[in-house]
């Protein structure tokens, strides 16, 4: 599946098939919030899907697959920015503050310590009073075995609790606001939302 999932017509069939397209404009309305000519970097942006939702934005998308990195630059052109490489406070470095950074379907991706690198990474690359938007399946008490099966499945190898997830961001950021929400996907799935203020 995974190998399957690193072509990039693949990858976003199967992302429209699990999550539609509804989720996206939500997101981005109700959490992204960015507005005309903001700063935005897009952490793992896979195919740069979030920006067809944002609106006239100075947008970085980076992601480690040279694959998603070209079908992004084809599908969006010079609407967004699009760079392969991993993040780190070096590949950064040289970008000017950010107002929003997201990281939609990543930090479950990631152990502690690189989830934390994440968050200093962002902290670091965020305007005073810039957000970072995560998006990432959560585990809860009381959740449908369904539910918990799909959290299971797919490449999700570091879900976490709602306080696992919160733990992390605090230990960078001091203003974090979380939201689990079970009807953002078309799939039975609970995300949990967390916008991380600078």
């Amino acid at each position: 599946m995974r190998s399957l999932l690193s072509i990039p017509c693949l990858y976003d069939a199967f992302q429209f098939l699990a999550r539609g397209k509804a989720y996206q404009e939500r997101l981005a309305r109700m959490y992204i919030r960015a507005q005309p000519g903001d700063r935005v970097l897009d952490l793992g942006c896979g195919t740069g899907a979030m920006l067809t939702c944002l609106p006239n934005v100075e947008y970085v998308g980076i992601d480690m697959s040279p694959a998603y990195i070209a079908a992004g630059r084809r599908r969006h052109g010079v609407r967004g920015r699009f760079l392969c490489m991993e993040l780190t406070a070096d590949t950064v470095e040289g970008f000017n503050e950010f107002d929003v950074i997201l990281a939609v379907g990543v930090v479950h991706h990631l152990d502690d310590p690189r989830a934390l690198n994440l968050f200093r990474v962002a902290y670091d690359s965020l305007r005073l009073g810039g957000r970072l938007v995560t998006l990432d399946g959560v585990f809860t008490s009381g959740q449908s075995r369904i539910r918990r099966a799909l959290l299971e499945a797919h490449r999700r190898r570091h879900v976490r609790s709602e306080p696992a997830y919160r733990s992390l961001a605090t230990g960078v950021f001091s203003d974090v606001k979380t939201v689990v929400i079970e009807d953002l996907f078309r799939i039975p799935y609970t995300n949990l939302i967390m916008e991380c203020t600078r």
